[in-house]
This record gives C-alpha cells, sequence and structure tokens, in this order.
C-alpha cells in the first residue's frame, strides 16, 4: 500500500478519534452531559467560568446541587441574566433540569464559576469537575480550557 495513503488514512482516524473525544457525551441516570468548557484563567485572576449542556430524558425533574473542582476554594452556580437596562449576574443554590428538558450553561445565562482558583488553569489544560445531582448522583467530567481570545468570561 501506498505510504501517503496510509498516512493520510492514519491522519483521518485521528481526526474523527479527537473530534469524537472532544465531542463525548456522558450518560447519567435521565441525564445526558455534553458540549463542557472551562475558560483557561487571564494573568493574575483567580477565578474562571465553565459551561456544558445537561440534557433530561427521564419523565421527573432533577437538579444540580453542587460542583467541586480540587484547584479552587468553591464552584459556585451562577445565572446571568437582563433585569432591566441592567445584566445581573447572581449565585443559585441549585439548577434544575426539567423533565424531558435541558439546560445549557453558556457565556451570558446559566454557568459555573470557579472560585479561588489557586493555580492557573491553562489553554488546552483537562479541567476535572465533579458535579452532583440530587437524583442521577455524582459523576466527574472533564472540561477542556480555552483561552479567553476575546469571548465573555461569564
Amino acid at each position: 500500500m501506498n505510504r501517503s495513503i496510509i498516512q493520510k488514512f492514519f491522519i483521518v482516524i485521528c481526526s474523527v478519534c479527537c473530534i469524537s473525544l472532544t465531542n463525548a457525551q456522558t450518560k447519567l441516570g435521565n441525564l445526558q452531559i455534553s458540549k463542557q468548557m472551562a475558560r483557561a484563567t487571564a494573568p493574575g485572576q483567580s477565578m474562571s467560568s465553565a459551561y456544558l449542556l445537561i440534557e433530561n430524558k427521564g419523565s421527573t425533574p432533577d437538579r444540580l446541587l453542587t460542583v467541586t473542582y480540587s484547584r479552587a476554594k468553591e464552584v459556585q452556580i451562577h445565572e446571568m441574566k437582563m433585569e432591566g437596562d441592567k445584566m445581573m449576574m447572581r449565585q443559585l443554590t441549585s439548577l434544575e433540569i426539567p423533565a424531558n428538558g435541558s439546560v445549557e450553561l453558556k457565556p451570558g445565562g446559566y454557568h459555573l464559576m470557579m472560585m479561588g482558583v489557586q493555580e492557573p488553569i491553562k489553554d488546552g489544560e483537562q479541567v476535572k469537575m465533579t458535579l452532583q445531582f440530587e437524583k442521577a448522583g455524582k459523576v466527574d467530567l472533564i472540561f477542556p480550557a480555552q483561552s479567553l481570545s476575546g469571548k465573555h468570561m461569564h
């Protein structure tokens, strides 16, 4: 077999594997979790944000209760929304995932805030966090870190 054909085949296989890993979905009970992403910290900053999509395939709601990250003092569940002409951010005690519905944590909406990050989160790093749900239980997830590159922090 021609060497360049083998090299091209290898590149295609590696690309497919990388796409599969970055778009991986995690199933936990009735929940399906995908699109995890964490923000790399800016120089001198001790907080960062993380995002994901949580889909509930079940007939009863579930709740995200807590999130932990070993290199942060605390991870808070936050909501950003417009109140009149001001963007407001507030901490939530939990986040409901509706039955047969989904919640996307994304910039400008619900998100996870890592507070008191003890060492910088670098672009390309794999951030491991533990999420605790009321019904589905506990799951460890990997959040690939991406630099801010001009995007919103929250």
